[in-house]
């Protein structure tokens, strides 16, 4: 049986045995259900399995917190689980996507793309990079910054079409397939930067550890000394860890300087679903 978990059975999840030691998701479970949807598996009265929804901006569901007791791996409990999420985004939400993203090296959580009917939308390498370690390779024209929320708006939409991105970096740990409409909130929360040569856009997270998120488009922006100059300073002023998403290519020359991990992204849009 397949129900939504409520505050009563935080001590189920508890005792579910996964393996994963210091679990996020209990320390944080009455919060998950506060303010996100969160389903658990029941075998008879015991939990097996549990995973939670995620909405973005009122369009996109992401799908994650998947966790599955160990004893009953290997029964279809989490591709179960994630498809009545899906559902649920597009049939009862009405929402125009729904996606997930693993670990390049997460087996099942790939294989389970198949049972989603689910699109490889982008690989995605996030970088943590500790400030001042970076200074860049280019001298480009110093930046602009005092952008307007419609400013920022107009620019994102108009980019992500022009320039067709596979991925947008929402947020650490959630890419998105899209530029989605941004809500006013969102677009107050990132500061832009802008010269001749490209833009980029910063934005402080806390997910676990204070991140100064950066937000990158392009090559010759990325390898500007004035950008690092930029986000050294920032991440210095609150011990902030610096946090970018990149596709693979553009990822390398940050290899030597970073923690990485890859990340594939997929994803399914309502008019597709039959």
């Amino acid at each position: 049986m397949i129900r939504k978990l409520t505050a009563a059975d935080r001590k189920d999840v508890i005792a579910m045995e996964t393996g994963i030691e210091d679990d996020y998701v209990i320390r944080i479970f009455p919060k998950l259900i506060e303010q996100h949807d969160m389903l658990g598996y029941f075998e008879g009265p015991t939990l097996v399995g549990i995973a939670g929804m995620t909405i973005y901006e009122g369009e996109i569901a992401v799908l994650g917190r998947l966790r599955t007791h160990s004893n009953y791996r290997g029964r279809g409990i989490a591709s179960a689980l994630m498809n009545e999420l899906k559902e649920e985004a597009f049939h009862s939400l009405n929402l125009n996507w729904a996606c997930y993203a693993t670990e390049e090296n997460n087996i099942p959580g790939n294989r389970m793309a198949r049972h989603l009917q689910m699109n490889l939308e982008a690989i995605v390498v996030s970088s943590r990079i500790s400030p001042g370690t970076v200074e860049g390779t280019l001298d480009t024209q110093p930046y602009r910054s005092d952008y307007s929320r419609e400013s920022k708006k107009k620019y994102l939409e108009e980019y992500s079409v022009n320039e067709d991105l596979d991925f947008f970096p929402h947020s650490i740990y959630y890419p998105l397939p899209y530029v989605p409409n941004l809500t006013d909130g969102y677009l107050d929360s990132i500061e832009m930067f802008q010269n001749h040569s490209g833009s980029f856009i910063i934005m402080k997270e806390e997910k676990g550890a204070t991140y100064l998120h950066v937000k990158v488009w392009n090559e010759r922006t990325l390898h500007s000394k004035e950008l690092w100059q930029i986000v050294n300073a920032e991440a210095e002023k609150e011990a902030r860890s610096i946090w970018i998403d990149l596709p693979t290519e553009q990822a390398k020359w940050l290899e030597a300087h970073s923690h990485q991990t890859i990340w594939h992204l997929y994803g399914k849009k309502k008019e597709l679903v039959k």
